[in-house]
């Protein structure tokens, strides 16, 4: 993503940069674990990724998402979806 190679210093961080390997889709959502679902990202690269793949979530995984959140999460989450759904 970033274009970093081994033994560069992370701009970031100042220190020398590490690898992670990190599944394209996470197999919470239904990645499997194979050699084709993977890639290597930098540590700050994947620290920002936080599980984001190009495949949308399917409906029942959000919405397990979202029981699981907090009451606050929930109705900021009902908010945004009654503003983008507007009449």
């Amino acid at each position: 993503m970033c274009g970093v190679i081994p033994c560069d210093i992370d701009d970031v961080t100042g220190r020398k940069v590490k690898f992670n390997i990190e599944y394209i889709v996470d197999k919470n959502i239904g990645g499997k674990e194979e050699l084709s679902n993977l890639r290597t990202l930098c540590s700050t690269c994947n620290q920002g990724a936080k599980n984001i793949t190009a495949e949308k979530p399917t409906g029942l995984w959000l919405l397990s998402q979202v029981r699981r959140a907090g009451h606050d999460e929930q109705l900021a989450v009902l908010k945004w979806l009654r503003e983008k759904f507007k009449d």
